[in-house]
């Protein structure tokens, strides 16, 4: 009774006949995989075009789509910690490339990204800034630059910030100078 039953089993999946089932289940030692693997080097049944193995019977029905919906349900709060992650990933991706490029006339000094400079910046803190600051004294530029970003805003104020020590130089120079 149970050859019977894969017989039908595998009559229904391949669209063949009693006979054709049966001589294919006795030639795979009554294993329905093998039967089928066995009717399609013997071409009467097509390969699938992609090598994909199912575990069950049950291949992408509305049913298996619901209890994933519920599934993810379930860990709803998991899913968000997932969201938190992807967008911080996010974020690190976009600094990864935005650039600041560090230059004095018309040499390239430094080429940082800028997730490298924010970084530096938190744990360095009370070296960075002095540098930064001593830098633009020294005629060091600072320009930021991105495929991705529009960055002009950032080099309109790293601009203002130089022409600014600019002019304190200039005044510093006068001092002085009449001092």
């Amino acid at each position: 009774m149970e050859k019977l039953k894969l017989v039908d089993k595998l009559r229904e999946k391949t669209n063949i006949s009693y006979e054709e089932a049966k001589v294919a289940l006795e030639n795979s030692n009554w294993n329905i995989l093998d039967a089928l693997l066995y009717l399609e080097e013997n071409g009467r049944v097509e390969k699938p075009s992609v090598s994909i193995f199912y575990t069950n019977e049950v291949r992408y029905s509305e049913k298996i789509e619901e209890s994933w919906k519920n599934e993810e349900n379930k860990y709803e709060t998991n899913n968000s910690f997932q969201g938190i992650f992807e967008s911080i990933c996010k974020y690190i991706d976009t600094g990864n490339n935005i650039f600041l490029e560090i230059k004095k006339e018309d040499r390239i000094l430094f080429n940082i990204p800028l997730t490298v400079v924010v970084i530096l910046s938190f744990f360095m803190f009370w070296i960075i800034i002095p540098l930064i600051v001593v830098g633009l004294f020294f005629d060091i530029k600072f320009y930021v630059y991105s495929k991705r970003v529009n960055t002009d805003k950032a080099n309109k104020v790293l601009s203002d910030i130089s022409e600014g020590v600019e002019i304190v130089k200039e005044k510093l120079k006068k001092v002085n100078k009449n001092g």
